[in-house]
């Protein structure tokens, strides 16, 4: 009668051709205050991202995957987000991660998306998702393949929605899983 959680490791033909958590120091950091340095200074109220070894979601559960910690800028309505190198998209590839908030942030409430770029044109969104501390988790899974054959520059971005006083947000294992699981470099 009691509810419980369970993490499942599925192993295949798939893995992960793009991390972005060990991409994280190639990417360039920003928030509402400006530019960040990674990992930045837990506390910083000008927003910070840092790299969780083993985060604990807001189930109370630790993740055996490596995640990124996100806290936006203190003002209301702040962001973090990280641009990061362009890869090339293959047919069938999906942008898959676990998110939530920390365990212990019981005011976060921010939104989740992932934008991209391709070359310099807009900046576009591809998915959101808003997200409030209530114990709960939700796992990212997402066909990558109208993006197919092109140079993508991925975007992380976390959003406090209103006020960011607790927001402290995981993306826990974010990667691109392809068939095969090799990396087509961008081209230049």
């Amino acid at each position: 009668n009691k509810s419980f959680w369970v993490e499942i490791n599925v192993t295949g033909s798939a893995s992960a051709a793009y991390n972005f958590v060990d991409k994280a120091p190639e990417a360039t950091w920003t928030g509402g205050a400006g530019s960040l340095s990674f990992p930045g200074t837990d506390g910083n109220a000008n927003g910070f991202a840092l790299k969780s070894e083993k985060p604990k979601l807001e189930n109370g559960i630790e993740s055996a995957q490596a995640g990124l910690l996100f806290a936006p800028n203190n003002v209301s309505n702040g962001y973090v987000q990280a641009v990061y190198p362009a890869v090339r998209v293959e047919t069938g590839d999906q942008f898959q991660a676990t998110i939530g908030c920390e365990y212990g942030a019981t005011t976060c409430y921010v939104a989740y998306r992932l934008d991209y770029q391709i070359g310099t044109g807009a900046v576009k969104t591809f998915w959101t998702f808003r997200e409030k501390y209530e114990g709960w988790t939700y796992n990212v899974n997402l066909n990558l393949s109208s993006l197919a054959g092109q140079d993508v520059k991925f975007i992380l971005v976390t959003s406090a929605y209103g006020s960011p006083t607790g927001d402290r947000s995981l993306w826990v294992n974010p990667i691109i899983s392809r068939a095969g699981g090799s990396t087509t470099p961008a081209t230049s």
